[in-house]
């Protein structure tokens, strides 16, 4: 037979080896999930910077963000031309239950309205949008949040304008709460000329 003492630290020992065991096995889980958000993160950030990129550059004309008297305007929306059709870019901010995107419409002149009060309308970042496309993946346990995107529109005389696009992505705001401060966002940008 065995001794109470015995089993006692029979019981100690296994209890160590399976909480050993239980903390490899979540950290391992973890370390997958981890690389599994970056992963998308990358696959996110350059699956939104090349449509928008080869969009402005075949484009026209870039209609916002609207230049002042410097030669240089930022603004989270950016509206460009090519042969009579507009299309609309704008980064919409994370809330604590909704992904941060960036999102691609075609807005419309209306019969009646003026050139001038169609740009108006289309540059003010209240206008909203009409069906507009989601970019990103917007899933909140296994896409990705846009942060900090912003349009730079610069114009050198005697050039065509340039459009320098930022962002930041991030982890999706439903993330494991244990993942929160290990992943950083991934800056994205690029400077595009119109041809």
């Amino acid at each position: 037979g065995f001794t109470l003492v015995e089993l006692l630290v029979v019981i100690f020992v296994l209890s160590i080896a399976g909480l050993s065991i239980l903390y490899i096995f979540t950290n391992s889980l973890r370390g997958s999930n981890k690389a599994q958000i970056l992963s998308s993160i990358k696959k996110n950030g350059q699956a939104v910077l090349e449509p928008i990129d080869k969009e402005v550059r075949s484009s026209d004309n870039v209609i916002c963000p609207p230049l002042s008297s410097s030669s240089a305007a930022s603004s989270t929306g950016l509206v460009i031309e090519k042969e009579g059709k507009y299309t609309r870019f704008r980064f919409v901010a994370a809330t604590s239950t909704i992904n941060g995107t960036i999102t691609k419409d075609n807005p419309t002149r209306g019969i009646s309205e003026s050139i001038g009060s169609f740009i108006n309308r289309v540059c003010n970042t209240q206008d909203p949008q009409s069906s507009p496309l989601t970019l990103s993946d917007t899933n909140v346990q296994t896409g990705v949040s846009i942060q900090n995107g912003l349009f730079i529109r610069n114009k050198s005389s005697g050039f065509k304008d340039t459009v320098t696009i930022k962002f930041q992505v991030t982890y999706p705001v439903g993330v494991f709460p244990a993942l929160v401060g290990q992943i950083d966002p991934v800056d994205f940008a690029t400077t595009v000329q119109l041809r």
